[in-house]
């Protein structure tokens, strides 16, 4: 039998041999959009891990603002009031202004981490402390209240202060208003909380300055000069991303009085 008579009765074909004569590489443009594609998806990809690392870096800063939160209501508890803030120029000592016994005008500064029983952490990641003064709503040193009945857990004065500084607002204390999703804003009818923590979380604004986590208003709170602050629940924008934890007069005396049977 012929060879080619062969092949075809076996189902094969001569042209299997030969080259596809269609068969051709990519040319420049397609090489170039090839690469376009790629250089977007690394783009994406770049932005996707810094991203992720600045949610990683809020959420700390979020945990962190309310461990020292559930601190400064121990220390309530146990001292009958709210710690001095530590007015040092970085928070180092960790201790509050004046060994406890600071004067009524000092109601901004670090968080005493060392009077909470705290680990000092590092410079950039220290949380800002604003706490209620004033002459009625002392909440750092409360006057001796009167009560109808024996005050044995010596709650009386600390009681007494939230409950005034509960029906009280105003600008000359540590202050906040209502939470604006276009970024923080210091107008409107103040809310004064018993005590507010601000956590930095990335320098969002590029500010830079002494205290360069901390974004936009949040400049001045934590260089001494500014009391407003930015809202609990704050939308985080393009450039702010600090975390704040407040607790109301209301909302401290009514876990003191629970806490205290």
């Amino acid at each position: 039998m012929p060879r080619s008579a062969r092949r075809q009765r076996d189902g094969r074909s001569d042209m299997r041999a030969r080259p596809i004569s269609g068969a051709r590489g990519f040319t420049l443009v397609e090489l170039a959009v090839v690469l376009a594609v790629l250089g977007v998806l690394a783009l994406a990809m770049t932005s996707s891990f810094d991203s992720v690392a600045q949610a990683r870096q809020h959420n700390a800063a979020q945990a962190h603002a309310e461990s020292a939160r559930l601190a400064l209501r121990a220390f309530a508890l146990r001292n009958r009031r709210l710690p001095c803030p530590d007015t040092t120029t970085w928070g180092d000592v960790g201790r509050e202004a004046g060994g406890g016994a600071c004067g009524p005008s000092v109601n901004v500064g670090w968080l005493p981490y060392e009077a909470l029983g705290l680990e000092i952490p590092e410079r950039g990641a220290r949380l800002r402390y604003g706490v209620r003064r004033g002459a009625s709503t002392d909440l750092v040193a409360p006057g001796r209240a009167s009560v109808d009945v024996p005050d044995l857990e010596g709650t009386g004065g600390l009681v007494a202060a939230l409950s005034r500084a509960a029906t009280i607002t105003t600008t000359s204390q540590p202050h906040y208003f209502t939470a604006d999703p276009a970024g923080p804003s210091c107008s409107g009818s103040p809310v004064n909380p018993a005590l507010v923590l601000v956590a930095p979380a990335t320098n969002r604004d590029g500010a830079g300055g002494t205290f360069a986590n901390f974004d936009g208003i949040h400049a001045a709170f934590a260089a001494g000069t500014g009391l407003c602050v930015a809202a609990p629940g704050q939308p985080t924008t393009p450039l702010f991303d600090d975390v704040v934890v407040a607790e109301s007069p209301a909302a401290l005396l009514g876990w003191l009085l629970t806490a205290s049977r």
